[in-house]
């Protein structure tokens, strides 16, 4: 197993019509739902209290590469809570909010995927490519909290790597110390994404890697939180997912599998 750098029309329409997530449940690792707001309205003129609750603590994650030839990525990912009025900060991702109607929140989001990209000395069939590079994703998010489940959106940007998107469920059950979150979801990539992390240049062609024009892609997946209150401060949390990778994606000839599963543990101690 190899540890990974950090570098790894549409849903837009579902984006708006879902009505977009404020908290990201594992930071892209432990949960940390946000405390519940009484008042409704835009962020800016609201007069709620501001109270901050934060915490820390630290997750690693492994998921399989796609590329063909290469093996299981794992990354550590550095878990700090943050919440207040004005911020919802959890491992990469930072949303600030925008507005609060009922059930339903609005933020801007900021996110890190500590999995993107890749080295070309990382397998075979990527020597002579040029790296791939992580980015810093951004853009608008939304999340609908009901009694049966909450359902979320965000459609963000990567500068020149292009833009995705994400339409998510997942519903909580409480059993005692332990709560278990099925979730699912859906993931458009567009075609300049799939381009510069799945596409072949024709500077970079070889014997057995023709050239590759990325197309659009959507992506499925499916997994399970499960999470044990070791105490009313401290949370020992574990994420099982696979994610069922799209023609525009597989159709690469530096794509090998289309299947990728990918696990998560985390440890945070909430200290407020």
């Amino acid at each position: 197993m190899r540890k990974a750098t950090f570098r790894k029309h549409p849903l837009l329409l579902a984006v708006t019509s879902t009505l977009l997530t404020s908290g990201a449940a594992w930071a892209d690792g432990v949960s940390a739902d946000p405390p519940e707001v009484a008042d409704s309205g835009f962020t800016l003129l609201s007069n709620a209290t501001n109270v901050t609750h934060w915490g820390l603590g630290a997750a690693v994650g492994i998921e399989s590469s796609p590329y063909r030839g290469d093996g299981s990525r794992v990354a550590p990912i550095p878990l700090i809570s943050l919440d207040n009025k004005w911020v919802h900060a959890f491992g990469t991702t930072v949303d600030a909010k925008v507005a609060r109607w009922s059930d339903v929140t609005v933020t801007l989001r900021g996110k890190f995927d500590v999995f993107g990209g890749y080295k070309a000395s990382d397998a075979p069939i990527l020597n002579g490519m040029d790296d791939r590079n992580g980015a810093f994703w951004y853009g608008p998010a939304i999340a609908w909290k009901t009694a049966f489940g909450t359902l979320s959106a965000d459609f963000l940007l990567g500068g020149n790597k292009g833009q995705v998107a994400n339409l998510g469920y997942r519903k909580t059950f409480v059993l005692g110390q332990w709560s278990i979150e099925p979730h699912a979801g859906i993931d458009w990539q567009s075609s300049k994404y799939v381009d510069y992390y799945y596409g072949v240049r024709p500077s970079e062609v070889e014997a057995g890697r023709p050239e590759y024009s990325g197309k659009a892609a959507y992506n499925t997946s499916i997994g399970t939180q499960v999470d044990y209150h070791l105490t009313h401060h401290q949370i020992i949390s574990f994420d099982l997912d696979v994610t069922r990778l799209s023609a525009g994606i597989t159709d690469s000839p530096i794509v090998g599998r289309r299947y990728i599963p990918g696990v998560k543990v985390g440890y945070l101690y909430q200290f407020k």
